[in-house]
């Protein structure tokens, strides 16, 4: 485990360097940034070291046109060679409550591709929804549905002591085969929440097309709201 470690450390390096600029960019590129717009998350599983943050803005307290960005990391403890890296932004605008229009596009170890989505937005006291499809227009299209549910109750009666639940999923469909999905993640939490930090225990589950499921990697997550 420790040689394991030791192996990482350039990762670590290179990835607290994308962290810290891509934080920078989104924070100082909107004049609307409150305090826990951007939850932070580091996890550590028996099988890889996963890193993952997102963030909702927009460009005032009145204005229409907003942001959504996402970034993943995971390093296999195995074979560091084999960590993979998502950002994801989306560009949009509100068309009616709750609902959105955009674009942008995510870039992985393979490249860049580009998306034309439209969104749903609700939150109501403890429950919080937000789900957009997306349209890949290339030439050969995909459609991927994003989703991430977060459900936090007060423990006691002052509310400082939370539970703490969320859901990301991210399901990717490809046209090639009637519609048949390509690959499914899907990324759960359940913990703690005191003002601004959450922890717990997590379990990253993923599915490929042709394969079945892959390895989980389950551990515990720790988590601050900037």
């Amino acid at each position: 485990m420790k040689k394991a470690f030791l192996a990482l450390v350039p990762s670590f390096r290179k990835l607290r360097f994308i962290i810290s600029f891509i934080t920078m960019f989104t924070v100082h590129s909107t004049t609307f940034a409150q305090q826990g717009d951007i939850p932070v998350e580091v996890f550590a599983g028996h099988r890889a070291f996963t890193h993952q943050m997102y963030l909702t803005k927009y460009l005032d307290s009145a204005s229409r046109f907003g942001y959504f960005g996402y970034l993943r990391y995971e390093a296999p403890y195995s074979d560091r060679k084999k960590s993979s890296f998502t950002g994801q932004s989306i560009f949009f605008y509100d068309v009616a409550k709750g609902v959105s229009v955009g674009g942008g596009g995510y870039i992985t170890n393979d490249g860049f591709m580009p998306q034309l989505a439209i969104a749903y937005s609700y939150n109501a006291g403890d429950i919080s929804f937000t789900a957009f499809g997306s349209y890949e227009p290339v030439k050969s299209p995909n459609s991927e549905l994003f989703v991430l549910v977060s459900y936090s109750p007060p423990l006691n009666k002052s509310g400082s002591w939370r539970l703490f639940t969320q859901l990301i999923g991210s399901y990717n469909f490809s046209y090639d085969r009637d519609f048949r999905y390509n690959f499914a993640n899907q990324y759960l939490r359940l913990g703690l929440s005191r003002k601004a930090w959450q922890f717990g225990l997590a379990a990253d589950l993923v599915q490929v097309s042709g394969t079945g499921s892959l390895p989980t990697n389950g551990g515990l997550f720790l988590r601050r709201s900037l």
